[in-house]
């Protein structure tokens, strides 16, 4: 009876694995996250992870403590994944009993606990071996799975460096075009008048398109949640966060701005943040304070006049900017909180400068 349980065991731990490890890696889509052995490593070393570095108070040293989390996450996932199988096999092997033998001692669990790392590390020593059929197909089996694993290791991480290269890319180039505090004011100051119009819509039509690449390669490799930009304050969430307070200002407020435009820009970042909270199992607090409320519109507004847009916030108006922001708030608070990346509030810290970009 301990025998069988010993080898139902290993084999469902060795399909898990392989089925994680096919999920994570070679499926073009989060399947079940929840369900999965990657999801609550990643979310479990995440929330300890995250807990150090609450308390540190320097800010460079905080980020450079959290840019760690992600490529170290991925490494020690593959070195669990890696451990699990070979422990899976162990048990595999040694309910197998007189199937194998040592050149030295018995065959213990130990010695068969070593013979598959051995195996699964294709060093092929030799000095614990089976002239059993089956013993030596489970051993084929494990050396395969072993090639295998190795194939999605070489893969796995440059195709997730390509894929952080590309977020990054856009990234860096809204903060390039603020050039100032990640402010939506701040960015439709520098496309004011008619003449910028179709910059701004270009701009918004490429942040549509980053939205929407980052929504495909973060909902197929959730972890790329966690790379983190390379300077405090300059995160992508902050850039997703400024696009969508941009948008929501040209549709409320805009005449004569490419409101249709940011319309759809507006509805593939709600799209972006609900996908990716779902996708990380965020919880959502529908009542968490937003960045903006009733009472802060008028410094917007005055905050507008001074940087000299055509904006204008009636009260009707004031509701729409109000509706709108809280669609996306709730998820984009709720991800801030959760990955650790401070916001941006929607008034800059200064007067804007009257210059041309």
């Amino acid at each position: 009876m301990i025998a069988t349980s010993e080898f139902v065991l290993g084999v469902l731990i060795w399909g898990a694995v392989l089925w994680d490890g096919f999920a994570t890696i070679i499926l073009p889509r989060t399947v079940t996250p929840w369900r999965r052995l990657s999801h609550r490593f990643n979310r479990l070393s995440w929330w300890l992870w995250s807990r150090v570095a609450r308390r540190i108070s320097q800010n460079e040293l905080r980020l450079s403590f959290l840019s760690v989390y992600g490529p170290i996450s991925v490494m020690l996932l593959l070195i669990l994944w890696a451990g699990l199988m070979i422990v899976a096999f162990a048990l595999i092997y040694h309910t197998m009993g007189q199937r194998f033998q040592a050149s030295v001692g018995p065959a213990d669990f130990g010695t068969l606990l070593y013979m598959s790392g051995s195996t699964f590390l294709t060093l092929g020593i030799g000095d614990v071996t089976s002239a059993d059929p089956i013993g030596r197909l489970f051993m084929i089996l494990e050396a395969g799975s072993g090639l295998i694993f190795l194939g999605l290791v070489i893969t796995y991480m440059p195709l997730l460096h390509q894929a952080y290269a590309s977020r990054e890319v856009y990234n860096l180039l809204v903060h390039s075009r603020l050039g100032g505090s990640p402010v939506a004011i701040n960015l439709l100051h520098r496309y004011t008048g008619p003449d910028r119009a179709e910059i701004l819509r270009g701009h918004l039509r490429d942040a549509e398109r980053w939205m929407a690449e980052t929504l495909q390669s973060h909902l197929a490799h959730p972890v790329l949640s966690f790379y983190r930009a390379q300077h405090w304050g300059e995160s992508w969430l902050v850039s997703v966060a400024t696009i969508m307070d941009t948008s929501t200002l040209v549709i409320v407020g805009g005449e004569g701005l490419p409101a249709a435009q940011a319309r759809l820009t507006y509805q593939m970042g709600v799209r972006l943040l609900k996908d990716l909270t779902h996708a990380l199992a965020i919880q959502i607090d529908s009542n968490c304070p937003t960045r903006v409320a009733e009472a802060d519109i008028p410094a917007i507004a005055a905050a507008m006049q001074a940087a000299g847009l055509s904006l204008k916030l009636e009260q009707m108006r004031t509701l729409e900017l109000l509706r709108l922001s809280r669609e996306y708030e709730v998820y984009l608070v709720a991800l801030s909180h959760w990955l650790m990346f401070p916001l941006a509030g929607w008034l800059p810290p200064k007067p804007v400068e009257q210059t041309a970009p």
